[in-house]
């Protein structure tokens, strides 16, 4: 049964529900409640009273409100928080009674309804007065993937080298079909697609709407869906930078790549991941952003805590629809970056390290891909550090 929203309700909407007093139901909630008391199940006593035979149970007509406010109104997902009762006259076996509910309040932050409830008899009379508290309760609908029987088609933007090869890499082989983006490096791009049992190569700039539309447009033209699965692996080569004294553009470009390029994607993706009920992101972070950060790295760094940030509010603006967003922050991964770092100084922080190494772009691309699995299924917002300890 299917819960109605809230906003579907208001003051003035009513529903009705009737039941018959009868010698059966008497017994039966004298039986089930204990209340054994003659006023209701005994002609003798009841006859040397004032109203001469059994008076019903209250409650035992009033509980049928249970059934009018969780099958009518406000129906399925209805629990009922507080109730009172008057009872205004008493109500005999043979007695046809009609129960009726009226909206009186409506608090959509709650979720709750004020219900009026009144009970009339086959007379017309009012026999009952109340005001009942109703709130609707939640459920998550299941959630059926209308693209689980194919291929999953993954997007690892920045693909070419370092990271992103390795990610690339590791989704062919965990089964996705997998589009890779690349700015000038285009051999390099190429042969790692030419490596994959399924991969294709795009040419993209990853920072610009245009490039995030080329590069969807490239893994739909190869494989004949959007992707379900986002990688963000970009980053700029010129990682080192002020924090003052110089203008703002270094800080300007790490930020519009590494948010805006990543906006622009799942802006792309969006639709097509809430209507298949699923979806992953991953941005690839730095460890160096948390913490005391490095010197002279101020605009990678600022940029890199910007994409954490927004990959977190990813996970929470759209996770009830599926769509899962996390962050890998590498410590110090042997990439083209560290490159002219002297072999002396990587043997000093690899020993310096608790694993006595420095980290390989496998070790990120193995954490990459249990995010986009289904063994991660209830993580999401989280940022996983790949340091090695450190």
């Amino acid at each position: 049964m299917k819960i109605r929203d809230i906003d579907s309700f208001e003051i003035g909407q009513t529903a009705e529900d009737s039941i018959t007093i009868t010698p059966q139901l008497v017994a039966a909630f004298s039986d089930f409640t204990g209340d054994d008391n003659p006023l209701h199940i005994d002609s003798a006593f009841a006859d040397r009273t004032r109203f001469k035979r059994p008076v019903a149970h209250g409650l035992s007509y009033a509980a049928a409100f249970s059934r009018l406010i969780g099958t009518k109104l406000p129906g399925p997902g209805a629990l009922w928080v507080s109730q009172n009762f008057r009872f205004v006259r008493p109500v005999f076996i043979g007695d046809a009674l009609t129960l009726s509910v009226t909206v009186i309040a409506v608090s959509k932050s709650a979720r709750m309804l004020t219900l009026d409830c009144r009970v009339r008899d086959q007379h017309g009379q009012e026999v009952l007065t109340g005001t009942g508290e109703i709130s609707l309760i939640e459920t998550e609908e299941p959630r059926v993937a209308k693209k689980q029987d194919k291929r999953r088609v993954a997007l690892v933007v920045g693909g070419s080298r370092g990271i992103g090869a390795a990610v690339a890499r590791r989704l062919d082989r965990d089964g996705f079909q997998v589009a890779l983006t690349y700015g000038t490096s285009r051999d390099d791009a190429e042969w790692v697609a030419k490596g994959l049992s399924r991969g294709v190569a795009v040419q993209a700039d990853a920072a610009t709407p245009e490039g995030a539309a080329r590069a969807v447009e490239g893994a739909v033209s190869a494989f004949g869906a959007e992707p379900d699965t986002l990688v963000f692996c970009a980053s700029n080569r010129d990682i080192f930078g002020a924090p003052a004294g110089g203008g703002f553009t270094p800080f300007d470009s790490h930020f519009r790549l590494q948010v805006g390029g990543l906006h622009a994607l799942v802006t792309h993706c969006l639709d097509s991941m809430k209507e298949n009920g699923f979806g992953n992101i991953v941005g690839i972070g730095t460890a160096a952003a948390e913490g005391s950060p490095p010197a002279n790295m101020a605009p990678y760094l600022v940029g890199k805590a910007a994409l954490a940030i927004y990959v977190r509010c990813l996970a929470i603006e759209y996770g009830h629809y599926g769509i899962r967003a996390n962050l890998v922050a590498p410590g110090i991964i042997e990439t083209s970056l560290i490159a002219t770092v002297p072999d002396r100084q990587r043997k000093v922080l690899a020993k310096q390290n608790p694993l006595r190494r420095l980290g390989q772009p496998a070790d990120v691309a193995n954490v990459v891909s249990f995010l986009v699995s289904d063994d991660s299924a209830y993580i999401t917002g989280e940022v996983i550090r790949v340091t090695g300890g450190a």
